[in-house]
């Protein structure tokens, strides 16, 4: 896979904003044709550098209040379709914004960030886990916040500037 150019690297920023924004809007803002714009999209969409396009949601608009970020460490590496079927169980659940296995916080292994529309709705999305995987999931540790309390929703601001800083 070829580096990413300042032309395409102007068009991501643009889409990274609003993916829904049309070409031809891109090209007017970039001073670029909306022919360029969209071959741009469609090698950035062919190299998988784009893979989807997902809505920002605002959580208590859509009518959650919980937010929550849970640690967790799996008991036995060894049983590997045990792992494999709680992951594809776990990226299935609706809650489930985030998932992803990783190294830190005294040793834990997941992290999963959900949304819940009550507190007793989260109560019962964790029973439901420690019920079905609670003899090989270790260590839980949970931060839970109202979304009320939420500082900051959008990153996309600083995955461009995160992207910028090293042009």
């Amino acid at each position: 896979m070829a580096a990413i150019r300042d032309k395409e690297k102007q068009v991501l920023f643009e889409l990274l904003k609003d993916g829904r924004k049309p070409d031809k809007h891109i090209a007017q803002l970039l001073k670029l044709t909306q022919p360029t714009v969209t071959r741009i999209r469609q090698r950035l969409e062919r190299d998988k550098i784009i893979r989807g396009y997902r809505a920002i949601v605002d959580e208590k608009a859509a009518g959650f209040s919980i937010s929550a970020i849970t640690f967790f460490d799996w008991r036995d590496y060894s049983e590997k379709e045990q792992i494999e079927e709680a992951v594809n169980y776990i990226n299935k659940m609706p809650e489930v914004v985030y998932f992803a296995r990783g190294e830190g916080l005294r040793g834990k292994t997941y992290v999963m960030i959900t949304s819940h529309k009550t507190f007793a709705d989260y109560i019962d999305f964790t029973k439901k886990l420690r019920e079905r995987y609670g003899k090989q999931i270790a260590y839980i540790e949970e931060f839970i916040s109202s979304t009320d309390a939420i500082q900051k929703k959008d990153s996309t601001q600083a995955v461009i500037k995160a992207m910028t800083d090293g042009t």
